[in-house]
């Protein structure tokens, strides 16, 4: 059966994918996303692709980097360093033969959660995704906020001290990382690289591991920070903690302490922030792509 949308989430570490047809997933999926060319990821998705060959209509894309939605050019594709000054919808739409919309991944998830999620109704909003970096989108006025350069919610580049170092751990894309979290806490436990996994976090946390707790707290605590500058910057409604480490509740109640310890501390009497989160999770992506993909080929909702 046509008339469905074949939806890519593509990340630094896991192609997502999906079937939507008649407001609703249908076949859902991952594969590790390559990290060596475009050639290989164009192969990548094709293989997918494949497999839906005879009932998909259309391709809608949640890609990393900084993306001109309308026309397809990409100045580059953030974590997937082989994309850089390339038109890709013409790439894609050559490797499908589909019609193609795309969009950056933190917009699709800020779009997404305007249509469907968190941020169903809200006319100012911030979504924060935490994964590899720290991605996000911002609805401004009820409109997804893109900038003059197409970098509104770029906060992986957002600078944590006023060192004069290119060092990228003095950006919140690496503090804010789950990647950086599960590697201190490998580190501290004198465990290999990659032992420790998002889940085995939350799990020694729940057992009461205070040094693993300690690390955690700080880790929340930045996160906090700039959650209080952006709400003086933004002033939004809601912010919507997004990103595979926030379907443990815990993470959402940390970053709430951490923000009540920073509030109670300060002279200045800040607008406090309301946190809340995510209610599509990994889905928030995929629906963003999919409202883009409609909106960009006058489909109605």
């Amino acid at each position: 059966m046509k008339n469905k949308i074949l939806v890519f989430d593509i990340g630094g570490s896991f192609i997502k994918f999906s079937l939507y047809f008649e407001d609703r997933f249908l076949t859902k999926g991952k594969v590790v996303t390559p990290r060596d060319s475009l050639e290989s990821l164009i192969v990548a998705l094709k293989q997918i692709h494949h497999q839906f060959i005879d009932e998909s209509e259309g391709i809608a894309i949640s890609i990393p980097g900084v993306v001109n939605s309308e026309s397809g050019h990409m100045v580059h594709g953030g974590s997937l360093d082989y994309i850089r000054d390339i038109n890709m919808i013409k790439v894609f739409e050559k490797a499908f033969g589909l019609p193609v919309s795309i969009e950056n991944d933190g917009k699709c998830a800020a779009l997404g959660e305007a249509w469907r999620g968190s941020l169903e109704g809200i006319s100012d909003g911030v979504v924060l995704v935490i994964g590899t970096g720290m991605g996000g989108g911002i609805i401004s006025q009820g409109e997804l906020l893109k900038g003059h350069h197409l970098s509104a919610g770029e906060f992986s580049f957002i600078r944590t001290n006023n060192e004069f170092t290119n060092n990228h751990e003095y950006m919140l894309g690496f503090q804010g990382s789950s990647v950086t979290l599960t590697k201190t806490v490998a580190k501290m436990k004198q465990l290999p690289e990659g032992s420790i996994t998002g889940e085995k976090v939350f799990s020694l946390l729940e057992e009461g591991d205070q040094m693993v707790q300690s690390v955690f707290q700080a880790y929340c605590q930045n996160i906090a920070t700039q959650i209080i500058n952006l709400q003086s910057i933004l002033d939004p409604e809601k912010f919507v903690i997004g990103g595979g480490i926030s379907a443990n509740p815990l993470l959402v109640i940390t970053i709430k302490q951490e923000l009540e310890k920073l509030y109670e501390h300060s002279l200045i009497d800040f607008v406090h922030a309301n946190i809340e989160q995510s209610k599509l999770g990994n889905e928030a992506n995929l629906l963003g792509a999919v409202y883009n993909y409609k909106k960009s080929h006058h489909i109605e909702m």
